[in-house]
């Protein structure tokens, strides 16, 4: 019988303690830097105005963080894990670049609330400068997580899976933190870090080009 491999736990928990450090301090120092600025444009379409706050979808929202942490543990070898942790790190480059480059700010204030949904919101805007806009990450995130999830789940699990992941991006926009155009800049920068850190390795002859 073969030994079955042992997946790379302590490296995981390595790359999260590194990829959740990087995450705070850049993420932050990207909203402190847009908060200094004297005037933060908005990108959002009129009918957006009229989009219901859905309080319900902070759930989602939130739940990315539990998604991201456990998504190293799920990695099988240390070439999946790597590749994954590079992914994360790729995208939240990217993204904090954009942010400092083009500093974006939501424009829609959300209604008050009370309860646990209100505690909830509370929490996020004392981490939430929202001027973290264009590209979203939680859209970014949904997709790379994706991938990780859609290899270990399958059946039932995989498909409650894709659509948990389709509302975490969705509520990026029905907590009223991103306006729509961030959406589908989040997608594609999630699907541009994908193809720049690919499944499979290739020679340069067969080297996919990037759009």
């Amino acid at each position: 019988m073969e030994r079955s491999l042992e997946r790379p736990y302590l490296r995981a928990a390595v790359w999260l303690a590194l990829l959740g450090s990087f995450f705070f301090l850049s993420y932050n120092a990207a909203n402190d830097y847009a908060a200094t600025l004297a005037s933060v444009p908005s990108i959002v379409f009129g009918w957006e105005r009229h989009l219901p706050f859905l309080a319900w979808s902070i759930v989602p929202y939130w739940s990315c963080d539990l998604l991201y942490a456990v998504s190293f543990a799920l990695c099988r070898t240390r070439e999946e894990l790597d590749r994954h942790a590079l992914r994360l790190l790729a995208i939240q480059i990217f993204s904090v670049a954009c942010f400092v480059l083009f500093p974006l700010r939501m424009s829609i204030e959300r209604p008050p609330m009370d309860g646990l949904g209100g505690w909830l919101f509370a929490s996020l805007t004392s981490v939430d400068k929202r001027f973290d806009q264009a590209p979203s990450l939680h859209v970014s995130l949904a997709v790379i997580l994706w991938l990780v999830y859609r290899r270990v789940l399958s059946g039932w699990a995989r498909r409650i899976a894709a659509a948990w992941l389709i509302l975490v991006a969705v509520s990026a926009w029905t907590t009223y933190q991103h306006h729509f155009i961030d959406l589908p800049l989040g997608l594609w920068a999630g699907l541009l870090v994908v193809a720049a850190i690919p499944e499979r390795r290739f020679t340069d002859a067969k080297r996919p080009k990037l759009a």
